[in-house]
């Protein structure tokens, strides 16, 4: 049992080493999930007024509205099965107790190229 324990533990050390996963392969990280929001970078847009949703499609929740000129700091973007550009979306708002939003805007909404 014990040099089977041993095997197990040097195959995943070595996995580790070499970068191979024993997790399913490439998950869709289109959008992160909660306490996983983090980017490379953020960039600075304003918004044309519109909703953020929850994923990038116009049938998905709304999380929150946004109102003409207001900024927003998108860090990727996709697009979906209708050809849509939508960019994911962090948008700090409120008065007095500052709330932050994530989600997805269409491309239509915002200053970012579209």
């Amino acid at each position: 049992m014990r040099i089977r324990r041993a095997l197990a533990v040097a195959a995943v050390a070595a996995a580790l080493a070499t970068g191979i996963s024993a997790g399913p392969a490439a998950a869709d990280r289109s959008s992160p999930g909660p306490g996983e929001v983090s980017a490379a970078a953020w960039y600075r847009t304003t918004s044309l007024g519109g909703p953020i949703r929850e994923c990038y499609a116009a049938s998905c929740d709304v999380v929150v509205s946004t109102y003409s000129g207001e900024t927003l700091d998108w860090s990727h973007n996709a697009y979906n099965d209708h050809g849509n550009r939508w960019y994911y979306v962090r948008y700090s708002f409120g008065n007095g107790t500052p709330k932050t939003a994530y989600g997805w805007i269409y491309c239509g909404n915002v200053t970012a190229p579209c």
